[in-house]
């Protein structure tokens, strides 16, 4: 079982290339986007994290207009753990937030950044709370083709079962196409000694929503996870707005 929960949702949202974003100009200085919205379930690297219900959630970001942007975010999202692993350790929601560098060299965009994941409502003694540095590189392959590489690497010790750390590092794999009606979204995941994923997902934007249906299968690492849990399937449906 995990003794702290590591989040990165608002970094598949703010770096996902598969959703667009209105923009709020700031002056000269670069220029604000955000999104709200809601899903069927919350998973996060594979794993549900809200008790098969469903999530909503808000997430801005600021960009400078400077050729290597400053880039700073923050996001909530209506999160419950699963099974509270100690006494306190129950929370309502979470709130991440980041900082980072962007730079986009024709066709390439490079994104590094430090990010923090806050659980407000848990018990602070648990200290549940942690932080990763991150790194993203997308490429635009083709008009209709992206390929992405995320990597996070925990700065606060990850999570301590007895036989392993856990949630120290993660990785995902993704491709977006767009096929014309749809765009199609792959992608794989490895949360060390924690789990890996597969997802399958297409996404629409009409009427100005984003709207998309991901399959996720995860198969969960033994040695943080009990037998009697077992490898699970999910279908989620989401849709959100831009503002």
């Amino acid at each position: 079982m995990k003794l702290k929960t590591l989040n990165l949702s608002l970094i598949s949202l703010i770096l996902s290339s598969s959703i667009s974003y209105s923009e709020i100009k700031v002056g000269d200085l670069g220029v604000i986007t955000g999104t709200y919205g809601a899903a069927s379930q919350y998973i996060n690297k594979g794993v549900d994290v809200n008790r098969d219900k469903p999530t909503a959630s808000l997430t801005g970001e600021f960009a400078s207009n400077s050729d290597i942007q400053i880039i700073l975010g923050a996001g909530i999202f209506y999160s419950r753990p699963d099974k509270p692993v100690s006494s306190g350790g129950a929370y309502d929601y979470e709130f991440d937030y980041n900082i980072g560098l962007r730079k986009t060299i024709d066709n390439l965009t490079l994104d590094v950044g430090y990010v923090t994941f806050s659980y407000p409502s848990a018990n602070s003694t648990l200290n549940l709370d942690t932080s990763s540095f991150y790194a993203k590189a997308s490429l635009a392959a083709t008009k209709e083709t992206t390929l992405a590489i995320y990597y996070e690497a925990d700065d606060t010790g990850g999570a301590k079962p007895i036989t392993a750390t856990t949630g120290d590092k993660f990785y995902e794999l993704s491709l977006s196409h767009n096929l014309g009606p749809a765009t199609l979204n792959l992608a794989y995941g490895d949360y060390k000694y924690n789990a890996t994923y597969t997802k399958v997902g297409l996404s629409k934007e009409m009427f100005d929503l984003n709207f998309n249906v991901d399959f996720i299968s995860n198969n969960l690492d033994r040695k943080s996870w009990a037998s009697s849990v077992s490898n699970r399937e999910f279908l989620v449906v989401g849709v959100s707005k831009t503002f």
